[in-house]
């Protein structure tokens, strides 16, 4: 079978970053009732530059506003919307149908959930004290109309392969309808992450940048009452939540530039609330431990091998230098303990995490052992590539030459910026490099071990873990399931297609001004506002 390098696995990690999927096939002709006047649907334009607000902290101090930061947005729709500070906010107007809950496992939110014995299917029955903020009921057909405006969504639009694995929805009555999938397996509920948007209200919208779809009409805790355009826009309490009324009447959302503004922004008191991933809100001076959040996040950390070089194939030598890396050390000294040690890349928060899976231990003397093969015939130094934007990436590189070192290799770090360090991975100018990828919640590993998806599969070379894989596609009882993904997490620690360090942790600061007790949720971090006070 064709052999794939790591350059290319890191490059398709940064593509699917933020969805962990890939489509299967060309997007079908548009739902008859959802065609975009764009000729292609991800064909968009780019945002305009911000004008800045211009305000003191002090004048808003004790207005009794939140002020929350996003973009400037292209979109009001969620199903269309591409950003994901937009996303933020707009799950303060939508409820979606179902949540993640402290084991990150999707459970029923806008209704309840009744899954088929083989999870082939699933019936929600949409609560019935949801209502849209016109009054009118959320019915069936809006839950229909929804999945039908995400197939055909721009490609990038946050949540449009999030129900990639529902391949049937049928309405059963006014507030139920049944969901058939294409895969039937005990993690079918995450195809239920999405937002419903109102069929009355969105029918026939065709452009992105309409004015309905710029004047959003949802039902959550708040609803849209107008926009500044370029500046801002007021959102307000809905009296017709289904959840508890929240006690903050009124949000200014402020649009910001970029993620360092933002920062800027909340130091300065101007906004309320920001979201950050380790280590930069560890950083800010401003985040003080009473008012920081801390949050699971998909951000798994790894040592990767250069499979080019002939040195590094053999099991052994990859075993010895897992052995040379005081793995647990660097993690709860670099990353202050704000990040999960794994070695296989299911969070340990997870309801599918197997916590008898263990990594290599430290152990110098097993890795001068098995790395002395390589360790007699070398002539150059191992490389090892890093970003130099990130100190704690740069300091377990440093650390991963001084244990090989003391194991009897010679190792250099190479730390470069950005564009130059992807480069070096795209032209296999390297031996070891320390990155990171964002995953998905849902555990869809197929471009990682083969598939459809993954147009033959980058670890199609090792045909066990493969077929570890390929068995998690086919279970279709819990306890199976589960069987399958532990002796897939234990081949994965055992044979070190990466080097699993950990999960990092994000985290929402706050400001003195909000009260609240409410964890962040993992996936809507706004989804609990309706909790907060000031």
């Amino acid at each position: 079978m064709k052999k794939y390098s790591l350059p290319i696995l890191l490059a398709l990690f940064f593509a699917l970053a933020a969805c962990g999927f890939l489509p299967e096939d060309p997007p079908a002709p548009f739902f008859p009732d959802i065609e975009f006047s764009l000729e292609a649907p991800d064909d968009l334009p780019d945002a305009p530059n911000p004008r800045l607000p211009e305000y003191t902290a002090l004048s808003r101090e004790d207005d009794g506003i939140l002020r929350l930061p996003m973009r400037v947005p292209l979109t009001l729709n969620p199903l269309l919307n591409r950003d994901k500070t937009v996303a933020r906010v707009l799950g303060l107007l939508f409820e979606p149908l179902a949540v993640l809950d402290a084991e990150l496992r999707p459970v029923g939110h806008l209704a309840e959930l009744e899954f088929s014995l083989d999870f082939s299917g699933v019936v929600a029955t949409i609560h019935h004290e949801a209502i849209w903020s016109d009054g009118m009921p959320v019915s069936s057909d809006d839950l229909i109309f929804s999945v039908e405006a995400l197939r055909h969504a721009p490609e990038d639009a946050i949540y449009r392969h999030v129900v990639e694995n529902i391949a049937s929805i049928t309405r059963m009555d006014e507030r139920t309808a049944k969901i058939a999938f294409h895969y039937a397996t005990p993690a079918a509920g995450y195809a239920l992450l999405f937002p419903i948007i109102p069929r009355h209200y969105y029918l026939g919208e065709t452009n992105p940048a309409s004015a309905r779809n710029l004047s959003p009409l949802g039902n959550g805790a708040f609803l849209f009452e107008g926009m500044l355009p370029l500046q801002s826009m007021r959102l307000v309490r809905n009296p017709n939540t289904f959840r508890p009324l929240p006690d903050i009447r009124q949000i200014e959302v402020l649009f910001l530039p970029d993620a360092y503004i933002d920062v800027h922004a909340f130091d300065r008191g101007l906004v309320d609330a920001i979201r950050l991933p380790f280590p930069e809100w560890a950083r800010n001076p401003t985040a003080k431990e009473l008012h920081t959040a801390v949050f699971p996040a998909m951000y798994f950390e790894f040592i990767g091998f250069n499979f080019t070089r002939e040195a590094l194939t053999p099991l052994n030598i990859r075993r010895g230098i897992a052995h040379a890396f005081d793995a647990d050390e660097a993690i709860a000294t670099l990353y202050l303990y704000h990040a999960s040690r794994a070695s296989a890349p299911i969070h340990p928060l997870s309801w599918m995490f197997d916590p008898t899976v263990a990594g290599y231990a430290y152990n110098p003397t097993r890795a001068r052992t098995l790395l002395r093969p390589i360790a007699r015939d070398q002539e150059e130094p191992l490389v090892i590539l890093v970003g130099e934007e990130n100190p704690e990436r740069v300091a377990i590189a440093h650390r991963l030459a001084t244990g090989l070192e003391n194991a009897g290799l010679d190792a250099e770090v190479h730390a470069l910026p950005g564009e130059a360090f992807l480069t070096r991975l795209a032209h296999d100018d390297y031996d070891l490099f320390v990155g990171w990828m964002e995953l998905s919640f849902a555990p869809d590993f197929a471009f990682l071990f083969g598939g459809e998806r993954a147009g033959g599969g980058l670890f199609s070379h090792d045909l066990y873990l493969e077929g570890l894989f390929a068995a998690t596609r086919v279970a279709t009882t819990e306890s199976a399931f589960l069987q399958a993904l532990s002796e897939l997490q234990h081949a994965f620690a055992e044979r070190l297609p990466v080097l699993g360090l950990a999960f990092r942790h994000s985290a929402l600061l706050k400001s003195a001004r909000v009260q609240t007790e409410a964890a962040p949720a993992p996936c809507r971090i706004f989804l609990h506002v309706n909790e907060w006070g000031l």
